[in-house]
């Protein structure tokens, strides 16, 4: 699914809206309540908007008396909400793969349970609306020993970027500090396997069709730290106006680790290419082995 379109005024052109990615997901758990969280390739925590009113324990009955949402909508709240949190529930919107879903920052939970508290604090709160402010107090205590950002990465494994600093100097890590000489990394096998299973005649590196270059990028390249490398691989090394890029990717990358894990993830696709009868067969193993999704074949044990 594609972002929405905006027109620029000056030219007439129309430009596609970039939103950013997911760079893993999965349920959290804070107390006895499990939310479906993500953390974006920046780094981004995210909830799922539907299980807000989960997280504070408030039961879903009836629709918003305001234009807020369901979980902060009711009257008596409003005049808690402060500027922060009313910029907050604007929302994120971003890909889930190919699937454009929306979310709220995380951190706007504990801005949630502040207003009933808040509430609570000047008895405005009604009967039902006491347990909830209950439930807030214990998060607000448990967000002030470890923020809800840093229980998220720590659940979803992200917790080694903590520092300002780790995500981009993760990256960086593969990366060469000088353009590195042109040398041929892509073995003849690759692309003679690559040949076979989209029923081509044998190509050469004069003439290879274009899609060549997004399987590369699918099944070689954004695997690397689940595509955070070839994010900044992009931006330092981007299309001209002919679409053409001033040197291939594999030279920004280092000899110490870069290519290394290019290397293996090279030797990687060409065994699964060669143990696979046609295209399909091929996404099946790579899913597989990636841990994602795949199209379980009748013959397949």
């Amino acid at each position: 699914m594609s972002g929405p379109l905006v027109k620029n005024q000056e030219n007439k052109d129309v430009t596609i809206k970039k939103f950013p990615k997911v760079w893993d997901k999965g349920p959290v758990k804070i107390f006895d309540v499990e939310l479906e969280c993500y953390i974006l390739r920046d780094g981004t925590a995210v909830l799922n908007k539907g299980r807000m009113m989960k997280a504070i324990g408030r039961a879903w009955k009836g629709a918003s008396r305001t234009d807020r949402p369901n979980f902060i909508g009711a009257v008596n709240l409003q005049p808690f909400i402060r500027p922060d949190l009313e910029e907050k529930l604007k929302g994120i919107e971003f890909y889930d793969g190919s699937k454009l879903i929306s979310g709220y920052h995380a951190d706007i939970l504990p801005l949630v349970c502040n207003v009933y508290l808040e509430a609570r604090q000047a008895g405005v709160l009604t009967d039902n609306q006491l347990p909830i402010a209950q439930k807030c107090e214990i998060l607000i205590r448990s967000f002030a020993r470890v923020g809800i950002v840093a229980l998220i990465y720590e659940q979803l494994g992200f917790e080694k970027y903590k520092h300002p600093d780790a995500l981009r100097l993760l990256v960086e890590s593969y990366l060469a500090e000088d353009i590195r000489k042109w040398s041929k990394e892509f073995p003849d096998e690759l692309f003679f396997q690559m040949d076979r299973i989209y029923g081509n005649l044998r190509t050469t590196s004069r003439k290879r069709p274009q899609y060549y270059a997004k399987f590369l990028r699918k099944y070689i390249y954004e695997p690397i730290e689940q595509g955070l490398v070839l994010d900044e691989l992009d931006k330092r090394n981007p299309t001209n106006e002919k679409g053409i890029r001033r040197v291939r990717f594999f030279q920004l990358m280092n000899e110490e680790k870069g290519l290394r894990v290019l290397r293996s993830l090279i030797w990687q696709v060409i065994a699964l290419l060669k143990t696979s009868a046609n295209k399909r067969k091929f996404e099946n193993s790579f899913a597989r082995l990636m841990g994602k999704p795949y199209q379980l074949d009748l013959f397949d044990n």
